[in-house]
């Protein structure tokens, strides 16, 4: 009898070991040569990216790759980064590990020593922001002389573009309710705001374009709108026709447009870690996808290209300054 039943739970346990769920190996991404962009011969270029700081993991690494690859074919002039520059607690100091971990050696490729300009998440408010400001003093790419700032660049001979960079976490109410964020109640919204108007105001340039963290418009299931910024923000911008408004913050792509708006809403969030999307009636574009962004000015219009880590273009379109 005893020999039956050691039989019968031997096949027990073959049947167990056939049938049990293996876990799935971590995916492999391929990496392939970068897409072939059309370089305009009087194309000025540059990239965006946002949520960074994930010590290269979290496809932060392979980005950086395919943004270096990218850049002997588009050249990029600078690279705009929108926030959570690094996640978590952000850095404490300008000698914070996190600089050499999460920034100098993940773009680190000579493509990609180019100018930096970056403004704050809601994470680089959890630790020392102004470290993040300091460190400009030490790095001659890391260019943030300020919480918020603006910048005009020649696109051509007859046509410039205004860059404005916002400091949009002051603007956000619930972070003046939350103790992880120390730097917030020591900003003056009300400050930056009549200085949105003043530059927006005397701006002569063509293109005016506008960059914060936190998007204005977002289809993100766990991120939307901004309500905050709709009403304090977005009048300003359509009273000074902007044309872009570039976000990150959402951990997605996303391209959102009003039926009867002149301005293109762009958030580019997925610097490294993706997370689900969704859509809405102002949707032109969302997926979850890790990927930058490559800008080119051509003439009087502009091409918008998130890239993925595969080097493939995602989604694309182009629009005039009208």
């Amino acid at each position: 009898m005893s020999k039956y039943i050691c039989y019968l739970f031997f096949l027990i346990f073959l049947m167990l070991s056939c049938t049990s769920v293996q876990e799935d190996p971590l995916p492999v991404v391929k990496m392939t040569p970068p897409i072939e962009l059309k370089k305009y011969p009087d194309g000025f270029n540059f990239y965006v990216i946002s949520d960074l700081g994930k010590n290269g993991h979290k496809n932060q690494q392979l980005m950086a790759n395919q943004m270096a690859g990218l850049s002997a074919r588009i050249d990029p002039k600078f690279i705009v980064s929108c926030g959570n520059n690094f996640q978590g607690t952000g850095v404490q100091s300008v000698e914070d590990p996190l600089w050499k971990s999460d920034f100098e050696k993940v773009y680190k490729k000579s493509a990609l020593q180019v100018d930096w300009f970056p403004v704050l998440g809601n994470h680089d408010y959890k630790g020392n922001s102004q470290a993040e400001i300091d460190y400009s003093g030490i790095s001659i790419r890391w260019r943030f002389k300020s919480r918020y700032y603006t910048f005009v660049r020649k696109i051509n001979d007859s046509v410039s573009a205004r860059f404005i960079f916002l400091d949009t976490a002051p603007l956000i109410d619930e972070y003046y309710q939350n103790q992880d964020y120390p730097d917030i109640a020591n900003q003056d919204s009300s400050r930056q705001i009549a200085w949105l108007k003043a530059v927006l105001a005397n701006s002569k340039e063509k293109w005016k374009i506008v960059f914060g963290h936190h998007p204005i418009f977002s289809s993100s299931p766990r991120h939307g709108n901004s309500p905050e910024l709709i009403q304090r923000i977005k009048p300003i911008l359509e009273k000074y026709k902007v044309q872009l408004y570039i976000s990150g913050h959402n951990h997605d792509i996303q391209h959102l447009k009003e039926k009867s708006g002149k301005i293109d809403y762009l958030i580019t969030g997925a610097g490294s870690e993706k997370r689900p999307c969704a859509t809405n009636e102002l949707s032109l574009f969302s997926k979850s996808a890790s990927a930058f962004s490559a800008v080119t000015f051509h003439g009087d219009s502009v091409r918008y290209a998130f890239v993925n880590i595969n080097g493939q273009t995602e989604y694309s379109f182009e629009r005039s300054f009208k």
